[in-house]
């Protein structure tokens, strides 16, 4: 399932809920981005849309009116927006349906946070407890992982936009031996739909790659995700020497994932630590507070 990626005037404003000409004036006025056509015809991205209305910048928008390429029949039960729908989704193997769940409550205003604890970690959950007990070979889990990966790649795409680089930066990925990917991207994801410009540095990463990182984008915020520990000993040496370097940096160190049980956290420095990514949400937010909503329904002038 894909969005058009341009949209016309007229679609705006009927998304927005306000009139071609208030969509127009916006344009004109540097507030919502678009290219204009050699017949001075407005293109609108979708993902500026979204994110500016999302951002509280434009007013809420009614997404369900972006013009859909479906690929799959509309009465499909996969397209219903349930976390026991895309785990059924993720045993069938059906990529296509998980991108219509995924995107779809995306489209209909979930946020990011809500998607991921709400849907996407507890069927992956419910998965892992099947394998765990025996009951589902691991192809099923490595194969689930990978759609996910692939559906969240296609919802990143969907919501990149041309002014994410405009937020503060933060980079982050796993540590060395850990060679779990879903996790980490969905930190990526989530501070990126907030309107952080992301740096994910991927799985399997040495400590000094994360200090070669600090060094180099300066960034506001650093994430450690964490689902497998080889080694716990190296791990508190390392998170002391990369919490020295946050520190230092005038950054914060965010760390999450199920490998950090509570004796372990007991060793390690962090700035936070969250148990589900509605608490990340929060916290990412307090560091880059959202736009203020404009008054009298029209964004304000930029400064």
């Amino acid at each position: 399932m894909d969005v058009a990626q341009y949209i016309s005037s007229q679609l705006a404003g009927k998304i927005l809920g306000v009139s071609v000409s208030t969509v127009k004036r916006w344009v004109d006025d540097k507030i919502l981005p678009a290219d204009i056509t050699p017949g001075g015809h407005r293109k609108i991205l979708v993902a500026d849309l979204i994110r500016l209305s999302r951002q509280g910048v434009l007013p809420v928008g009614d997404f369900s009116k972006l013009p859909l390429i479906e690929t799959q029949p509309n009465n499909s039960k996969f397209l219903q927006i349930s976390a026991d729908n895309f785990y059924q989704a993720l045993r069938n193997q059906s990529l296509l349906s998980c991108n219509n769940i995924i995107l779809s409550a995306y489209k209909n205003k979930m946020p990011i946070e809500k998607i991921t604890d709400e849907i996407i970690q507890p069927s992956m959950a419910r998965i892992g407890e099947e394998w765990v007990n025996g009951t589902l070979p691991i192809f099923y889990e490595h194969c689930a992982t990978q759609i996910c990966i692939s559906t969240l790649f296609k919802l990143r795409n969907f919501i990149n936009s041309r002014d994410n680089t405009n937020g503060p930066i933060a980079i982050g990925g796993c540590i060395t031996n850990d060679h779990y990917q879903l996790s980490n991207m969905l930190v990526d994801i989530l501070l990126f739909d907030l309107g952080w410009n992301t740096v994910n540095i991927g799985s399997n990463t040495p400590i000094q790659s994360f200090i070669d990182g600090i060094n180099h984008f300066n960034p506001r915020l650093v994430w450690m995700s964490t689902t497998n520990i080889s080694n716990i000993d190296e791990f508190v040496k390392d998170n002391l020497l990369l919490f020295e370097k946050v520190c230092s940096a005038g950054s914060v160190l965010v760390v999450g994932g199920q490998g950090l049980t509570p004796a372990i956290r007991k060793k390690i420095k962090f700035h936070f630590y969250g148990d589900t990514m509605c608490h990340l949400a929060d916290y990412a937010r307090g560091l880059f507070p959202p736009a203020v909503l404009p008054q009298r329904g029209r964004p304000p002038l930029p400064v």
